[in-house]
């Protein structure tokens, strides 16, 4: 049996925990078929560690943008910056951006103010979107509502309301499903997921974090994709290899992947 070929759309292999077993964690996840892996550069002091990494492992892209949590490092002159690395690199897109309402509410005009910021910059570059929003799915929803319908999309770790949803499925933008879709309280969540097309969905596993129910460690890493594969196709009574090639077709199409090194 041909084993399944796997992306993971969203990680942070250059996080401090890995630092002692980066390489073999990458070579693990190869192992199982994950021979794509997207690591998102989220703040200033992370972009330099994610084009480093990228550049020695030719398996993984880049996304790079100004994380709603790091919204303190947000000016004119950061988002200069982010342009110009951005020209430099030619990343995979912008991300991941939005709104966080959970750690803190006291900013919100700021973050505001980098989100657009950032959606102005994707459309500038021609670059899709990676979203953040945690406890904050009503503001996401205003201003992606508001943005151009030219604006490609990903709902990071999706965990929105229904109005979210619904905008996500008008406009044909992708959600991302990990961990959190595996957790026995997330029962909404699931049921949210299958209202979606298949080739609306690509995973991801945010590592080291939102390890998936069933797996014992602390520390997720990109070899739980197949995991989170299994359990969708169990979700939706669909077979494994199905989930495997449609996620993959769609997460090397949204990026600008190659094919032949994704999907062969």
């Amino acid at each position: 049996m041909i084993q399944p070929v796997w992306v993971d759309t969203h990680t942070h292999l250059d996080d401090e925990m890995f630092d002692s077993d980066r390489d073999e964690v990458i070579r693990a996840a190869e192992e199982q078929g994950v021979l794509r892996m997207v690591n998102i550069g989220y703040e200033p002091a992370r972009w330099s560690s994610t084009v480093a990494l990228a550049d020695s492992c030719p398996g993984i892209g880049v996304v790079l943008g100004l994380h709603p949590g790091s919204t303190d490092a947000w000016s004119p002159t950061t988002i200069d910056q982010l342009q110009d690395l951005i020209r430099r690199h030619t990343p995979l897109a912008v991300g991941e951006i939005g709104i966080d309402l959970y750690w803190r509410q006291d900013d919100l005009d700021r973050q505001t103010e980098s989100f657009r910021a950032q959606i102005e910059l994707a459309l500038a570059e021609r670059l899709p979107i990676v979203i953040h929003q945690r406890a904050a799915a009503g503001p996401v929803a205003d201003i992606l509502g508001e943005a151009s319908m030219d604006l490609r999309v990903v709902l990071h770790s999706f965990d929105g309301d229904n109005r979210l949803a619904r905008v996500a499925l008008e406009r044909n933008w992708l959600i991302g499903v990990g961990g959190l879709s595996t957790r026995r309280q997330n029962e909404d969540l699931r049921a949210t997921v299958t209202t979606f097309p298949l080739d609306q969905i690509v995973l991801e596993t945010d590592s080291p974090y939102l390890v998936p129910s069933g797996i014992k460690s602390r520390r997720n890493t990109p070899s739980s994709i197949p995991l989170i594969g299994d359990r969708l196709a169990g979700l939706r009574g669909i077979a494994i290899e199905e989930v495997a090639t449609t996620t993959t077709r769609t997460a090397a199409a949204f990026f600008g992947l190659p094919v032949e090194s994704a999907a062969a």
